[in-house]
């Protein structure tokens, strides 16, 4: 395999698969639908090809700049190999430019006609990471849906009773991490919007960070909330997390959450075009230490903060830029990133808050909204 970061005059770069589970298809084409189809382009060069079914609907919402042709133009083809060898043909093409994550079947079949195809190993897309305003916007519509649920979140843990061993009960009967998810999930359909792996996890449960929680939810315990919505109309992401606790904090888990708030807040302040994603993650690492929350491992496994801080957002929900240990990327204007520092034990439990920001030349832009808070009454 090799990595290519250039097209040619007779380079084309080919992706099969649908909108929908494809963030370079729907990045190159703006078509979310959920059957594979084929996309080339070379340079101002752009073409789809969809079935029947899709066609009417992809010429009515193709950007402009994006032919798109009908599978039958080709005549009677019956698969992607015969129709990719049409293709190859009707426009010239030397050799095909594929992502890393093209099917492995698909490829081998078209190296058995003699098709070249160069693998890219690196981003496919590497622009993807500097957004446009209007992915900006799309964004910011996410993380107001976003918060609608985790709101609804909110209002359902505090009308919940505690019964006499803590449990917390709602309408007559236990509240679980299941019950919870399915408020947060039911409002982001409501929304028009799909919440998978939606994390709802209380106690001990909430010191794994992406343990989704399961089973009955106590009070005096923190519960982190982690929702992280694609949008169905645009495809984008939103994220957002939250950490609460129903009734009355212990001690070690208020200090935990204003550790964990002072350090969202001061990298939040770091961040601007130009800072390496390292430079951040490393305050929040030392800080975190500082304030009592010490990062290391033992028979028990790892606790503290022994994650990323951050990620970026916006047609997958973990995309670059990172903000992690030895990231010597420097974030550029446009980035939509993730901060997110927490810290974990399984003594008691963890804390995680979550805000996105648009890195700005000289500071940075926050899209969350919703308030940061401990305890609910």
């Amino acid at each position: 395999m090799k990595d290519f970061n250039f097209m040619s005059d007779f380079t084309f770069d080919l992706i099969v698969a649908s909108g929908e589970h494809s963030a370079d298809m729907l990045y190159a084409t703006h078509l979310n639908l959920p059957d594979a189809f084929v996309y080339i382009g070379c340079g101002d060069k752009k073409i789809a090809v969809v079935s029947d079914l899709e066609y009417d609907r992809a010429k009515a919402n193709a950007p402009a700049g994006l032919t798109v042709r009908n599978q039958n133009e080709f005549g009677s083809v019956r698969s992607f190999p015969e129709l990719i060898c049409q293709l190859q043909a009707a426009y010239n093409v030397k050799e095909f430019r594929i992502p890393f994550d093209f099917p492995a079947g698909l490829a081998v079949q078209l190296r058995k006609k003699n098709i070249n195809c160069l693998v890219c190993e690196k981003s496919f897309f590497p622009q993807r990471s500097c957004k446009h305003d209007y992915e900006i916007e799309f964004i910011r519509q996410a993380m107001r849906v976003n918060e609608t649920a985790m709101q609804k979140a909110f209002d359902a843990i505090a009308s919940c009773s505690i019964a006499s061993d803590n449990s917390l009960q709602l309408d007559g009967e236990l509240f679980t991490s299941e019950k919870l998810r399915s408020i947060i999930d039911s409002t982001l359909a409501a929304h028009d919007a799909v919440g998978a792996g939606t994390i709802a996890a209380g106690g001990v449960q909430s010191s794994m960070p992406h343990n989704r929680g399961e089973g009955a939810l106590y009070a005096h315990t923190p519960i982190v909330i982690d929702i992280f919505p694609r949008m169905n109309a645009t495809g984008y992401f939103g994220d957002l997390t939250r950490t609460v606790v129903k009734g009355q904090a212990p001690e070690i888990v208020k200090k935990a959450f204003e550790a964990v708030k002072i350090v969202r807040d001061e990298c939040k302040d770091m961040i601007h075009a130009g800072v390496a994603g390292s430079v951040p993650y490393d305050h929040a690492l030392q800080r975190l230490t500082g304030l009592g929350f010490p990062t290391g491992s033992d028979e028990n496994g790892f606790y503290g903060f022994f994650h990323g801080l951050g990620h970026g957002v916006g047609l997958e929900i973990h995309e670059a830029p990172r903000l992690s240990r030895q990231i010597t990327h420097k974030l550029q204007a446009g980035e939509v990133v993730t901060v997110e520092p927490g810290v974990y034990y399984p003594q008691w439990g963890g804390i995680r808050l979550e805000d996105i920001v648009v890195v700005r030349s000289n500071d940075c832009e926050c899209l969350t909204n919703i308030d940061t808070f401990l305890e609910i009454e």
